[in-house]
């Protein structure tokens, strides 16, 4: 369990793009006394008391810093060692090593390690012995199946091996459903398929409101607090804008919420309040408010992990350790102005040795990965687990930034939390919670997730403005994954996917440029080149300062204008054949949008940089 933790907070660290160009590097390695290679330390830069850089070391240990020419401090740390400063004046290619001295910091975390699957896995941990073994066994060498007392026997998971991938990275294959990108078929499917599960959990997001914040200058206003106000005057609901702008605000949260006609909304930014007298639900558009306030660049990115540490969870974990690290690797151009702080809660169930375990906000990673050394996985003799109380552990009990870009909780999980009332109730609060704080949560999910978690995994990343990711059967690596409810959606590597999750959630246009390279998101958004072929299309001007136009070869039955999150902002219907569609965005922050259609089955997407 501690592995896939360690991994993913160290695949996030730089995932947010940058097109700067500097004229040389900082550049060094960072050993222990020892000469042991100190890979994901912290390497910070100053200059003077601005920091302009901070990034991690590779897993040998190894920095690389762009940089303008000047006078810098340097500040390199590792959880358990003395921190070193250095002042360092860069002029060309810099060359700075540096060796760290133990102190007895890293005596603060006094858990008993336990590693049950390792038997599991055979004294490698690889799963090369453990072909279609039921979780609970572990097949030796020889051939026989022996019971491991500490994974659930109940849980009858099946492993699967693929010939050669083992120790390979690009393996896993995850999906994802925003439900924001398909609201429609949304209340379609909790109408019909997934009925029941909503009866169930009592739990339905309703009457959509989505509050779209820009300042004078066409940039999006971030992280201003937006309350639902009902007609009586109370306050329905509560939000925070995300990293566009847009707040997402619901009139109904549980099943019995009552239902109203009239809502308004009110804004607090910078000690400021503004007012919207009369906010229009989301089927009739999106509620469009200007503050008059300074374009702020805020810099700050929470992540929390929320992780099940029970024995069930075992079956693909090696195999996400090397998948996420790849993401790593991927990302080492990436920027380095973000402050990025990391907590986690492991957890169980009741009557484990432990309900949960937490470490708070640091944004020195080795901290968190000393915390997670300490972990392992086991217990979880029945199907449910004490989700309601690790949420609340890590909503209510982290330290979470007063203002952040963003703030983002990673619930990876394999299994839903008990239903009672109590509990159904603490979930309906902790929802709202989370909303009223900016955390949005992603869930994903592995093997073991039926119809059920999956019902409630959405209705939590609707309802606090997150998406949801999970796993798939692509791989062929570990348990069976249930096939999500939806019309279709696209199978990515998993690595490629948080990618794209983490930069949509954390891009936000600077301040100072006139526009930002759209190069750097080719990556993220591929065409289906193939296709493309076999249509001729067109928009412009791209970028353009808001007019822009559109033209197909042939008709589209509809057309989307979404955001980088997959947010629809507007629907276009009935495109004739090589007819041109003019619209004006520039009502919208400057930015990434995506022109979507359907043709044939097939998706066709295009960029739009708003500038």
């Amino acid at each position: 369990m501690k592995t896939i933790y360690l991994t993913l907070i160290t695949a996030l660290t730089l995932i947010v793009f940058s097109s700067s160009i500097y004229a040389q590097s900082l550049r060094g390695n960072m050993k222990s006394e020892a000469s042991r290679s100190l890979g994901y330390a912290n390497v910070d830069v100053y200059r003077g008391e601005e920091k302009v850089a901070s990034v991690l070391t590779d897993a040998e240990g190894n920095y690389n810093v762009k940089l303008d020419t000047g006078l810098y401090r340097v500040e390199m740390q590792y959880f358990g060692y003395d921190k070193v400063v250095k002042e360092i004046r860069v002029t060309n290619d810099e060359l700075v090593d540096a060796k760290l001295e133990k102190n007895k910091e890293s005596d603060e975390f006094d858990f008993v390690e336990s590693e049950p699957m390792k038997s599991m896995y055979g004294t490698d941990r690889s799963i090369k012995d453990v072909v279609d073994a039921p979780m609970g066994y572990s097949r030796r060498g020889d051939g026989d199946l022996s019971y491991e007392s500490d994974i659930p026997f109940g849980a009858m998971k099946k492993l699967k091996y693929i010939e050669g991938a083992e120790g390979k990275t690009r393996v896993l294959t995850a999906g994802e459903i925003n439900d924001f990108s398909k609201w429609e078929m949304w209340q379609d499917i909790v109408a019909q398929d997934l009925n029941k599960y909503k009866a169930s959990w009592e739990i339905s997001p309703q009457n959509r409101f989505t509050v779209q914040l820009t300042n004078d200058n066409g940039f999006p206003v971030v992280d201003a607090q937006v309350d639902l106000i009902s007609e009586s005057g109370d306050v329905t609901f509560v939000s925070r804008t995300d990293n566009t702008g847009k707040a997402e605000l619901w009139g109904r949260l549980k099943l019995d919420d009552s239902d109203q006609s009239n809502y308004s909304a009110k804004i607090y930014y910078e000690d400021q309040q503004y007012d919207i007298r009369k906010v229009i639900p989301f089927q009739r558009g999106v509620n469009m408010k200007t503050l008059n306030v300074d374009c702020t660049n805020n810099n700050i990115v929470d992540i929390a992990f929320v992780v099940d540490a029970t024995g069930s969870m075992g079956d693909e974990i090696n195999f996400l350790k090397k998948e996420i690290n790849d993401v790593v690797y991927e990302t080492k151009n990436m920027n380095q102005a973000l402050t990025f702080n990391f907590a986690n809660v492991f957890y169980r169930d009741h009557g484990e040795d432990y309900v949960t375990r937490k470490q708070d906000f640091s944004d020195v990673l080795s901290k968190s990965v000393a915390f997670v050394e300490h972990q392992g996985a086991a217990g979880g003799g029945d199907y449910e687990e004490a989700v309601e109380i690790a949420l609340d552990t890590a909503i209510n009990n982290l330290n979470w930034s007063e203002k952040a870009r963003t703030r983002l909780l990673f619930l990876v999980l394999d299994a839903p939390p008990h239903n009672n009332p109590e509990i159904k109730e603490k979930l309906n609060n902790l929802m709202r919670q989370a909303a009223s704080k900016g955390i949005r949560v992603v869930p994903l999910v592995a093997s073991g997730i039926d119809k059920n978690a999956e019902y409630l995994m959405r209705t939590i990343a609707l309802a606090t403005n997150g998406t949801y990711a999970f796993l798939t059967n692509h791989s062929g690596v570990g348990g069976d994954h249930v096939e999500p409810t939806t019309d279709e959606y696209d199978v990515e590597l998993l690595n490629d996917l948080m990618k794209r999750i983490i930069t949509s959630y954390t891009f936000v246009p600077e301040c100072t440029r006139e526009e930002d390279d759209p190069e750097i998101y080719d990556s993220l958004f591929v065409q289906d080149a193939q296709h493309q072929d076999e249509i001729e299309w067109s928009f412009w001007p791209n970028p353009t300062q808001g007019l822009i136009q559109i033209k197909v070869d042939r008709d589209i039955d509809e057309m989307f204008l979404t955001d980088l999150t997959g947010k629809i902002l507007e629907r276009y219907t009935n495109l004739e054949r090589d007819r041109i569609l003019r619209r004006d965005l520039s009502q919208y922050p400057k930015g990434i949008y995506l022109l979507t259609f359907a043709l044939d089955d097939k998706v066709v997407t295009g960029k739009v940089v708003l500038q």
